[in-house]
């Protein structure tokens, strides 16, 4: 863990000696340097990129975005051991931020030589490394012998994937002993059958992920800029019947935190289900006969169910909805931009364990824009306030602001949370150390044999 200064803001770290990457470059403070202002390059075109991502609030982040320093003055590394960032003001949450993917040391070496194509080219440090890959066909991850902790190596000596098969083969291959891990194989079509087999019932695992699926509405958008319309919405969803949709595979969801996520509230009280009272509201609202919307979706299951089950729900409440499945491009891009779409199925995993990475994200109003989550576009003053002054607080001190916050976003009805979703995988009883992590769902040095 790193030094902090007094006023929170400045972190130093130690770097580990004689670590590498594989080809032999050192993993040393330019290695992580290098690394976060890539990320931070808008050039780059990184989801955390830019002043919105999370390293815009390092000192001198702005200037580096806008050209006009070649290295981000927040980031100093006196010798290739020691790196400390400082922040423009207190954020509890920046050592969360750098134990994610995005702040990876990043051999500079590799990325010059395969420039926008190092992504296939990939230079690890860790307990692996990529072997082979044929994009859509296989990969291959070998024991990584340099690594430089032999108590958190790689047990096994190499892992191979097999992408693009039919589920029902994948299945078959499973039980036939030639799969160790059936992936994400188990399809809305197959489960029933795989669950109701009791034969089956030693080879499935499960765990409930740190995330939350959630119908959203634009708060900007009419007629879902009415609060007395999103109410209606609320009133109109029955949300163990989603759950059953998809095969009892989710929690029903009472709010936006999940279980596991630190704040998250049991005293909170979920809207029922009273289609009758939803006819009220608008009514109300002045829409006596009922709205129409188009409902934009996923491709990917169990988005295209959802919504069908949703829009059968919704027509007892008379909301009528014109169910939109976009592909993965086109739904993200749709969701991402200010504007086009009013209401519609999305999910949120966990990035960190930090209530702070749901309800900022997803409901402050410096996220309201282009490219961020914030896909509701709800705007609260008062939320604003509460989220702002829990960031520079620690944890426990600031849940009590966030579960305020919580309850007043939850009021307001900017989003219907649904369910809490629930990932079950085929595997090999053989294979010990698996288990289903609630944010990455598999930790594949812990496996063996």
């Amino acid at each position: 863990m790193p030094d902090v200064s007094a006023d929170l803001r400045t972190y130093t770290f130690h770097i580990r000696p004689g670590i590498t990457f594989a080809d032999g470059e050192a993993v040393d403070s330019a290695a992580f340097r290098f690394g976060i202002e890539r990320v931070l390059d808008p050039a780059t075109q990184s989801p955390q990129g830019g002043m919105g991502g999370w390293f815009g609030g390092l000192e001198g982040a702005q200037d580096f975005v806008d050209g006009k320093s070649p290295h981000v003055a927040g980031i100093a590394t006196p010798d290739p051991l020691t790196m400390s960032f400082t922040l423009v003001r207190p954020d509890r949450t920046f050592t969360n931020i750098l134990a994610t993917p995005f702040s990876s040391a990043v051999p500079r070496q590799a990325v010059e030589r395969w420039g926008s194509d190092y992504g296939h080219h990939v230079v690890a440090s860790g307990q692996f490394t990529l072997q082979s890959w044929v994009p859509g066909q296989s990969m291959v991850l070998a024991r990584n012998s340099g690594y430089f902790d032999p108590g958190t190596a790689a047990k096994v000596d190499e892992i191979e994937f097999t992408f693009g098969l039919d589920p029902q083969a994948a299945l078959e291959r499973g039980k036939s002993g030639e799969i160790d891990v059936v992936g994400d194989s188990l399809t809305p079509e197959l489960w029933p059958t795989v669950a109701a087999d009791p034969t089956y019932q030693p080879f499935l695992r499960h765990g409930t992920q740190a995330a939350v699926n959630f119908l959203f509405m634009n708060t900007q958008m009419a007629p879902f800029d009415d609060p007395l319309v999103r109410q209606a919405v609320s009133y109109a969803v029955d949300r163990a019947a989603i759950v059953r949709v998809i095969n009892g595979r989710g929690e029903v969801a009472d709010q936006v935190l999940p279980p596991s996520t630190p704040g998250y509230d049991p005293s909170v009280e979920p809207t029922p289900y009273d289609p009758a009272m939803a006819r009220q509201l608008l009514a109300r609202a002045g829409y006596p006969e009922g709205i129409r919307a188009e409902f934009v979706t996923s491709s990917f299951p169990p988005g295209p169910d959802v919504a069908e089950a949703l829009k059968q729900q919704m027509a007892a409440a008379g909301i009528a909805l014109d169910v939109k499945a976009l592909s993965t491009d086109e739904y993200f891009g749709t969701l991402l931009t200010r504007g086009k779409a009013a209401i519609g199925y999305a999910g949120w995993v966990q990035d960190y364990p930090d209530p702070s990475n749901f309800l900022d994200v997803l409901f402050n109003s410096a996220y309201a824009r282009d490219g961020a989550f914030n896909v509701s576009e709800y705007r609260n003053a008062d939320v604003d306030a509460l989220l702002n002054e829990a960031q520079g607080l620690p944890l426990q001190q600031a849940i009590p602001l966030y579960r305020q916050a919580q309850k007043t976003i939850l009021a307001d009805n900017a989003w219907v949370p649904l369910f809490y979703p629930v990932q079950y995988v085929w595997a090999n009883p053989d294979v010990s150390g698996f288990k289903i992590g609630a944010v990455w769902a598999f930790d594949y040095a812990d496996w063996s044999r």
